[in-house]
């Protein structure tokens, strides 16, 4: 009898222990509509790249931000794709495929973003949209490149005559642009928004969560980092320049403003031809991919224009490309191999890269340990 007590005891002792702990742990748990740090990485918004979202805010204003976010990049990727069609979207496919025969009309955005790429053609011609006929021979061969090195095989090479002949087929001037509708005026051309759609998107995405109300966070996709307003913390953004040759940062870029940083490199889309690297950013003076540095990013206010100016200074060498940087205002910074870098001094060193900056940049980045 006194043992069954016992036992009765020790469960009842038990049982107890356990609804304390059950209503301790209720009205104690953690808020998770709480207003705190959150982050979403998103693989399936399209850019061909992943795109990382963070901001510090309530759960239901995060899931409704993220919504928009989602939304956003789904639809303008459908918009400015080169490759593909889709219902009901008059898109740069769509473009480039009728826009000879007759005037195609188009999204708004669509047009607003052919006309900066447009400009940012006039600001330097290493920028060209019009362009997409090499691009997409490039393409081509990059897609079956890739495919041939990930079996361990070589990658081949474009003709060269076939580029030099898609060259000639660009120019500003063969693209008529009446409202909305477009047209070209050489059967021959093609648009390529590859070096601004995703920079411009960028943009578009950060003026619509400061509309509906987010005042801070950022956004990185793929390289293309647009910083939505101040850290809720009051302290300095601390934004990573990617190494070329592994995935941490080897540069670290501290800001407080709302920066647009982006970043073009050798190393994000590239195949293999014997040992040599070929990546997908084209200078035009060439027919074939530049090499003048290992990256090139660029910091200013606006996503779309730090796109564009990116991919243009890859294109340039560095004294070309330092002369454009200081005539738009910017800030630049480029990463060099040893063998690749100007006489100059460098303003940085790290682990066999050599780091120049414009002079605007120079107290604001660091190597990365």
């Amino acid at each position: 009898m006194k043992k069954t007590m016992k036992n009765w005891l020790a469960v009842s002792l038990c049982f107890l222990i356990l609804v304390v702990s059950i209503v301790f742990y209720l009205n104690n748990r953690p808020d998770d509509n709480a207003v705190r740090e959150r982050s979403i990485t998103m693989t399936d918004v399209g850019f061909d790249t992943s795109i990382t979202f963070k901001a510090t805010c309530s759960k239901e204003d995060f899931d409704k931000y993220t919504k928009i976010v989602r939304k956003m990049y789904k639809h303008y990727n459908k918009l400015y794709d080169a490759y593909n069609s889709y219902k009901g979207v008059n898109n740069v496919y769509t473009l480039n495929q009728e826009a000879y025969d007759h005037a195609v009309e188009v999204d708004p955005d669509l047009t607003d973003c052919i006309e900066l790429g447009l400009q940012m053609n006039e600001t330097c011609s290493q920028f060209d949209i019009t362009q997409g006929d090499i691009m997409s021979i490039w393409h081509t061969y990059r897609e079956e490149g890739i495919q041939l090195n990930d079996e361990g095989k070589s990658g081949k090479l474009p003709d060269d005559a076939q580029l030099q002949e898609a060259l000639t087929h660009a120019g500003s001037d063969k693209v008529i642009i009446e409202g909305n509708t477009i047209r070209f005026t050489d059967p021959e051309l093609k648009l390529d928004l590859g070096g601004i759609a995703k920079g411009y998107t960028s943009q578009l995405v950060k003026e619509e969560l400061n509309k509906r109300g987010l005042k801070n966070g950022f956004i990185n996709a793929g390289g293309n980092v647009v910083i939505l307003g101040a850290k809720s913390d009051g302290s300095d953004w601390k934004i990573g320049i990617q190494n070329p040759d592994g995935n941490t940062a080897l540069i670290t870029y501290e800001t407080d403003s709302d920066d647009a940083i982006v970043t073009s490199g050798d190393y994000q889309r590239y195949y293999k031809v014997g040992k040599k690297k070929y990546s997908h950013i084209i200078d035009f003076t060439t027919g074939y991919p530049a090499n003048y540095c290992r990256s090139v990013t660029v910091v200013c206010s606006d996503s779309g224009k730090a796109d564009a100016l990116s991919t243009a200074l890859y294109c340039l060498n560095y004294e070309d490309g330092k002369k454009l940087a200081e005539k738009e205002k910017i800030g630049a910074v480029w990463i060099f191999t040893k063998s690749q870098a100007p006489d100059d001094s460098p303003d940085l060193k790290s682990d066999g890269f050599y780091i120049y900056a414009t002079d605007n940049m120079k107290d604001k980045i660091s190597v990365s340990y």
